[in-house]
């Protein structure tokens, strides 16, 4: 046949050849095919020049070829590649200009069959056809997607097929850049590519490579991520398959593939999706389903090794999500296994709220609850006996075993079986185990462990341990015997004991020498988490072993050993046995407060640079620490008073080097941070013991001189405020860094302020739906009350007599940066209205001197306000009531000679009010609040409303009393006393009016046993007309009249009834008055009966009720030395409501008459003598419902409100609807006219 071709070759000839050389199908015979490539190999001299003709045509003409083999061209071209290479040498210029056409398919064709000629095994195409292989992979950065995609699909056959190539290099470069290419279908195949070059290869897999192909688990597009997450996870199954079998050892850069996937967590798109995949994936996919144990552990201790805190935390979220996820399934389980023993309805309604919560562990949220209700449908006991198996189960290779079982049982074709598998993950410990824990506890102990991986297996223990103590279980000698011979990880190992403690079973006498010996000789933190240890266990039979602790440490710091851990021991030791401290308490105290005495050492050492604390300092602040926690303990309840140490914060904040308390200058700035942050921490439980002097020099610390102490105290403060650990009050700290010259604390305070006031507006507006009868209290805007009154009491405040505008200004640069702040909300200026309104109508509780300051920093604030774009006067949201903290603001109640001294106070306030907030802007540093914090958008309804029988305030400083058309409720439920009002004698109110200024030293003293965190009092604004009101009243005006005793506060004040003990039948026949928890009102009545079988008494109320009372839960007070005119109230009430209308006209008469007589008291000359000293009635109509009374300035105001209240009487006189409680308020008036009359006759 060669002899033929060289003698007769011809075109027809060559065709013959080539279309057998490409036949496919059923004509095509393997013996023509071998022939075909035969004659080409053999006779490439005689057919070159016949095929590159046929070829070229292909290429230039190939519309005018009349042959069938023009459409198969790249065919022939491949199989002459085989046999023949150096025959295509003359068409690859062609075959290049393929490559560059404009047409993206012929582009692709031509790729695609360069692919395949590169792609051949031991051949050297990529040599012979240099030109075409250079442009070969210029197509991996062609301008057409479509085309780099299938560059990438070639460039990975071709470096499969010859991976040690010389021109393997080249295609694993082009393969790697495409994994930052700008679209992300490309990034996609080229991770997809990358991955299976890995997989081809992985001992010899390009370490670069591996790294830019985990940073694609970093991808900005979602699916990129979703894609690197599968490939890399098989990636690295495989990697762990080859290290087990000893093929290759660990590798750094393969272990930062779990690494890398955690993070995933940290992802801002659908951050909650990831975190259940990325648990799924180190359940499942991430290692070899046989993989053992130990293998397992190798790789996640040398994943420790090259983690970082961001890793460790995303690792400790997913392991605290599964935890509480399994701890939510058991609880849904024990509901379930209930149901027949309990109300189906209401397990169902428990079940429900239980699946909403399990379903938020799954990433379709809506289909996995539908499938928990599918779950309890079929109510199949096997699955659910199953689940709890996996729940109880501490090792891994046991767990693995029931849940191939659980699957294995159910089978693929269940209707829940995808849904069955993920729980059942879930539900074992399949990411770490009891055995992973011994695993590390044997390297730990052992002694050919590889040292410089100690501290790797420390951190994963502790992470294990902190999520799941229980694991510890098993290994409890092996870790005591670690935790005695090992000082260098004692602490570490200390902490995961007071954390597993509750979990093991071990004798508190085998770990009861160890523990002890760190509390008296360790750290301060072995100290903390070894007295933990003990607590958790010493059983209740070895209770007793912290008396004998106690008694050692007390003796070990008064012998001056190891003080520090001792005082940290003796404040743990606090928190865990108040009795055992209790015993104790007055040497520790004692001492304590010698060392706040003792003189600072000449020659002590230079201060710490890493604390900046001399030794003398360190010791005062273990001191406050060691007392302040033993203050706050864990279980039980102090009984010992905390005066003493409130004295000494008090005196530690106020000044350094007086009244007893020395210390260097240097450092004294961190004693008073301590003394600062004790405060706050004192306040969770002891606020109500919190001066308000305390109170205002702890957060004066956020204006403290040094600025990191400023920056630590917020910081705290922040933390606690986020925690909701400490009264919301605390918030106004923020605004004097605000209005500070540092910038940095000006945008941290900023930052701090914005997320308290929105978590407080979502937290009220949560309590709001709950319960509908919550307090302003819980507005962020009621820190303004305490701000206020902080300011007022400020050292620094204006004298009386400057008059320069720039001063107030700075000085109130905390006030109106707030108040800037808290108006980026227009909803909320309604509220701080009536707020400043109220505070102006109050008088200082603490010092009197300092009322004008209130009512001056009051008007700027108010004219703040009112200046601002977003007031609102008509605002239907503004509270008809303000309560006012009692410890801090008490009623106003200005004398006739204290007129003159308000006019000129009212008009200095008004002076300052119009003009301070222009001068402000200069010295407020607060930036466009939109630029560095997102401003807060409130919506309508956020800010709590006060509903009940209280009074409407308007925006104009009118206000209106509320018509209530409803009874009390005769029912009575039983709900928190509120406090017990003051009360001082008549010559005690003679001394207080002599006295213009005078400090309540009762301030700061608050009944322990008050369960509200601050006494209130209602600030009302003055009314221009009365209307009827319910006799809902708190307390009646005058009814506060016994035996020559006065209220000291106005009767609109809710008091806590004093409870009397033995009473029994000694109450028989006397009157009291009951207060109703249901509508907050005080009900008379008089007791009738007492039964001592169910220690009730039988109560006749005066509306006609009769009821059975315990009054041991109840409150309520005795009135036997009530008013006259109370007593006419209750037992004439009924007949003068019968007999209304003829006692209306005789009350229209009395009115003639008692202005006469009120208007001849007025008129009568000075006369100096005691009894016109006396003040008249602060409040001549009570209104009913009301818990505060109105600003009265003097006599006048009085006739003209009591004219007026007549007036408005004539009007509604012969209405058919007057209700009881317009006669009653009438009555009092009567007998407030009597009590004048009598008044009088004794003053002439």
């Amino acid at each position: 046949m060669t002899d033929i071709l060289k003698e007769e070759a011809s075109s027809s000839l060559v065709g013959v050849i080539l279309e057998n050389l490409v036949k496919e199908g059923k004509d095509a015979t393997p013996a023509a095919n071998n022939l075909a490539s035969s004659l080409i190999k053999n006779c490439t001299d005689t057919l070159e020049p016949l095929i590159c003709s046929f070829l070229t045509s292909c290429f230039m003409e190939k519309d005018s070829i009349q042959s069938n083999l023009k459409d198969s061209y790249h065919e022939i071209i491949f199989m002459i590649s085989l046999n023949a290479p150096q025959i295509l040498l003359a068409i690859i210029p062609n075959f290049t200009q393929e490559l560059l056409t404009d047409q993206v398919d012929v582009r692709i064709k031509a790729l695609n069959l360069a692919g395949r000629i590169f792609a051949q095994p031991n051949h050297c195409s990529g040599e012979i056809y240099r030109d075409l292989f250079v442009e070969f992979l210029r197509r991996f950065s062609d301008k057409s997607a479509e085309v780099r995609m299938a560059a990438l699909k070639c460039g990975k056959q071709c470096y499969l097929a010859n991976p040690s190539g010389n021109k393997a290099s080249g295609v694993l470069t082009a393969i790697q850049e495409r994994l930052l290419d700008f679209d992300d279908r490309v990034r996609t195949q080229a991770l997809v590519v990358t991955c299976d070059i890995m997989k081809s290869n992985i001992k010899y897999a390009p370490l670069n490579l591996i790294s830019e192909a985990t940073e694609r688990l970093r991808d900005k597009k979602i699916s990129v991520r979703k894609k690197a997450m599968q490939q890399l996870s098989k990636v690295y199954q495989d990697y762990c398959d080859k290290c087990s079998k000893g093929y290759m050892t660990i590798n750094d850069h393969f272990e930062q593939i779990p690494c890398k996937i955690l993070l995933l967590c940290c992802d801002k798109d659908c951050k909650e999706s990831w975190s259940h995949n990325v648990e799924l994936v180190l359940s499942d996919d991430l290692y070899p389903r046989l993989l053992p144990v130990e293998e397992r552990m190798r790789h996640w201790v040398q994943c420790f090794v090259v983690m970082n805190h961001i890793h460790l935390k995303s690792l400790s979220s997913i392991l605290s999500q599964k935890r509480r996820f399994q701890s939510e399934l058991r609880h849904c389980l024990t509901l379930w296994r209930e149901a027949k023993d309990h109300n189906v309805e209401e397990v169902k309604r428990k079940q429900k709220s239980c699946f909403v919560k399990l379903s938020s562990g799954f990433p379709d949220a809506s289909k996995a609850e539908d499938f928990f209700h599918r779950l309890v449908q079929m109510n199949d006991t096997s699955i659910f006996d199953a689940l709890t198996l996996l729940l109880d189960e501490l090792t891994f290779t046991k767990a693995q075993t029931i849940r191939e079982k659980f699957l294995e049982r159910i089978g693929a074709n269940h209707q829940l079986f995808d849904f069955l598998r993920i729980l059942s993950t879930k539900c074992a410990p399949t990411i770490f185990s009891s055995e992973h824990v011994r695993y590390l506890m044997d390297q730990l102990s052992s002694s050919t462990s590889d040292t410089q991986l100690k501290a790797p297996f420390i951190k994963l223990l502790l992470v294990i341990l902190n999520m799941f103590p229980s694991y510890l279980r098993g290994s409890e000698k092996q870790f005591l015997e670690l935790l005695e011979d090992d000082d260098s990880v004692a602490d570490e190992l200390t902490e995961a004991l007071s954390k597993a403690a509750p979990y093991i079973s071990a004798n508190f006498s085998d770990y009861s020498p160890v523990l002890e010996k760190m509390c008296l000789e360790g750290t301060r933190s072995q100290a903390k988490h070894a007295v933990s240890a003990i607590a958790s266990l010493a059983r209740s039979s070895e209770k007793s072993v912290f008396s004998k602790l106690c008694k050692k440490l007390r003796d070990s710091l008064l012998c001056g050993r190891k003080i520090p851990t001792t005082l940290q021991s003796l404040a743990c030791v606090g928190q865990y046995s108040v009795l055992a401290f209790d015993n104790i308490y007055e040497d520790i105290s004692r001492y304590v407060y010698q060392v706040f005495q003792a003189e600072p050492s000449d020659n002590q050492p230079p201060c710490d640079q890493s604390s900046g604390c001399c030794n003398s300092c360190k010791l005062k602040i273990y001191g406050l620490k060691t007392l302040v926690k033993s203050f706050l303990p864990r279980h039980g309840q102090v009984v010992r008073k905390i005066d003493d140490l409130l004295n000494i914060l008090k005196k530690t904040l106020r000044s350094q080097g007086l009244e007893g308390i020395k210390s260097c200058d240097d450092t004294g700035a961190n004693v008073r941070l301590a003394a600062a942050k004790a405060v706050l921490l004192l306040s969770r439980k002891w606020d109500l013991h919190i001066s308000p002097e305390l109170f205002r020099l702890t957060i004066s610390m956020g204006k403290d001189s040094n600025a990191f102490i400023t920056k630590t105290f917020l910081t705290k403060l922040q933390k606690l405020l986020m925690e909701n650990m400490i009264p919301r009050r605390y918030a106004c700290a923020f605004s004097f860094s605000v209005s500070g010259p540092c910038r940095d604390l000006q945008n941290d305070s900023l930052r701090y302020i914005y997320g308290f006031t929105r978590n407080a507006t979502r937290e009220a507006r949560a309590g709001r739906d709950v319960d509908q009868r919550e307090s302003l209290t819980d507005c962020p805007a009621y820190m303004i009350v305490f701000l206020i009154h902080v300011l007022a009491h400020d050292p620094d405040f204006p004298s009386e007599d400057c008059m320069d505008e720039h001063v107030y200004a700075r000085f109130c640069g905390p006030l109106l940066s707030i108040l800037q702040v808290l108006l980026s909300n227009k909803e909320i200026a309604p509220f701080l209205c009536c707020i400043l309104r109220a505070i102006k109508r109050a008088e200082d509780a603490v010092d009197a001197c300092k009322t004008p300051r209130l009512h001056i920093l009051a008007d700027i604030g108010s004219s703040a306000v009112n200046t601002s774009k977003c007031i609102d006067a008509t605002s239907p949201q503004a509270p008809r009531s303000i309560l006012l903290p009692s410890s801090l603001y008490k009623l106003g109640q200005t004398s006739m000679s204290d007129s003159q001294a308000k006019q000129g106070q009212v008009s200095y306030s008004k002076y300052f009010g119009t003009n301070v907030h222009g001068k402000s802007s200069s010295y407020i540093p607060i930036t466009d609040l939109s630029e560095d914090t997102p401003a807060i958008v409130l919506e309508d309804g956020d800010l709590p409303l006060l509903l009940g029988n209280q009074i409407e305030t308007s925006m104009t400083g009118s206000t209106e009393a509320s018509k209530n058309n409803t009874r009390c409720s005769k029912k009575r439920t039983h709900l928190g006393m509120p406090e017990k009002s003051t009360t001082t004698t008549s010559r005690e109110m003679k001394n207080v009016t002599s006295k213009k200024c005078k400090t309540v030293e009762g301030g700061e003293h608050i009944s322990r046993d008050s369960t509200v965190s601050l006494r209130t009092v209602e600030s009302e604004i003055p009314k221009k007309k009365l209307e009827r009101h319910s006799t809902c009243s708190k307390e009646s005006a005058g009814a506060s009249v016994s035996n020559n005793v006065t209220s000291s506060k106005p009767s609109g004040v809710v008091s806590t009834l004093k409870d009397t003990s033995n009473h029994g039948e000694a109450i028989i026949g006397q009157r009291i008055k009951l207060l109703s928890p249901a509508d907050g009102c005080f009900h008379h009545g008089t007791v009738e009966r007492f039964n001592s079988k169910s220690n009730s008494h039988k109560i006749a109320f005066d509306n006609g009720d009769v009821e059975l009372v315990c009054l041991d839960s109840e409150s309520w007070e005795t009135l036997s030395h009530e008013s006259m005119g109370q007593q006419v109230n209750g037992m004439f009430g009924g007949y003068f409501n019968s007999s209304f209308k003829k006692y209306w006209e005789r009350r229209r008469n009395l009115l003639v008459l008692g202005n006469e007589i009120l208007s001849a008291f007025c008129s009568v000359p000075e006369v100096k003598t005691k009894q016109q000293k006396k003040k008249l009635p602060a409040k001549l109509n009570p209104t009913a419902g009301e818990e505060s009374v109105s600003e009265v300035t003097n006599t006048s105001d009085n006739i003209s409100t009591a004219g007026q209240c007549f007036r408005d009487f004539e009007e509604v006189g012969d209405k058919e609807c007057l209700k009881e409680h317009d006669m009653l308020a009438t009555i009092d008036f009567f007998f407030l006219l009597i009590f004048m009359d009598m008044f009088i006759i004794t003053s002439w």
